[in-house]
């Protein structure tokens, strides 16, 4: 029994000769918030299609057969022409097309980014390249919104790799308005066939709202926020990397 109590110290606390005193008052709410943050890559695949798509004229013919071998990383091959009849009966720029494909994750919408595509392409011969011997180009529709010259009159054996970059949003990425073209001169004064291979393509968004939990804990007495911890929705440790804030509704108005 206690005779002779005292008060308890501020917040819960007390001195070792008081009798009893209250444990601290706190509560916790939880809140569902949003991270912006720096780089998200996104999936990307490319199918087939075909210079008509973007509007290319008489020089560039489709390459024949299936382009799949090089959206895929692998080899393609670019056989020479044997005269000018197939294109604009003075040079043939055989034209691999592929139509960009994806799928942002939900919390990308309205985000921005950078789509890189890029390829290795290597002059077999017989003949040497003249003029313009190729190119790498990326599409928006039948606008050109990046290009990669390869080098002209090159050597047989010349090897190069093309790389093209150009702004994107995350509607674009899901339009199936954009396409990679990769042309190469198969005749031009001397037939020649080239060899594409090494293919990549990435998509990196800026700006997508990652999900996540903030739980506070709260004096009950004052109302003051004492600390906070972040999780991910299932539970994880999460910190976030960008600006934080309250979370816009996904737009299901195309659905």
């Amino acid at each position: 029994m206690c005779n002779t109590p005292v008060p308890c110290a501020p917040y819960g606390g007390r001195p070792p000769y008081a009798c009893s005193c209250l444990p601290p008052c706190r509560s916790s709410s939880t809140l569902l918030l949003c991270d912006a943050t720096s780089a998200t890559p996104v999936a990307l695949t490319v199918v087939d299609d075909s210079v008509t798509t973007i509007g290319l004229g008489r020089a560039f013919p489709d390459l024949a057969g299936s382009h799949a071998a090089l959206w895929s990383g692998g080899t393609l091959t670019y056989p020479a022409d044997p005269n000018a009849s197939a294109g604009n009966n003075g040079q043939v720029y055989r034209t691999a097309v592929g139509r960009i494909t994806a799928t942002p994750p939900p919390q990308c919408q309205g985000a921005t980014g950078t789509l890189t595509v890029s390829t290795r392409v290597t002059l077999n011969g017989p003949g040497a390249g003249q003029l313009q011997d190729g190119a790498l180009m990326l599409y928006r529709g039948t606008t050109k919104i990046a290009e990669h010259q390869a080098m002209r009159f090159a050597p047989v054996g010349h090897v190069e790799t093309l790389s093209v970059s150009a702004p994107v949003t995350a509607a674009d990425l899901t339009s199936g308005n954009l396409y990679v073209a990769l042309y190469l001169e198969t005749f031009h004064v001397t037939s020649k066939s080239w060899t594409a291979d090494q293919f990549s393509i990435t998509a990196q968004l800026n700006g997508c709202a990652v999900q996540f939990l903030r739980t506070f804990v709260i004096d009950c007495n004052t109302g003051a926020v004492l600390t906070h911890s972040d999780t991910t929705l299932d539970g994880r440790p999460y910190t976030p990397t960008g600006q934080v804030g309250q979370c816009t509704p996904t737009d299901n108005s195309l659905v």
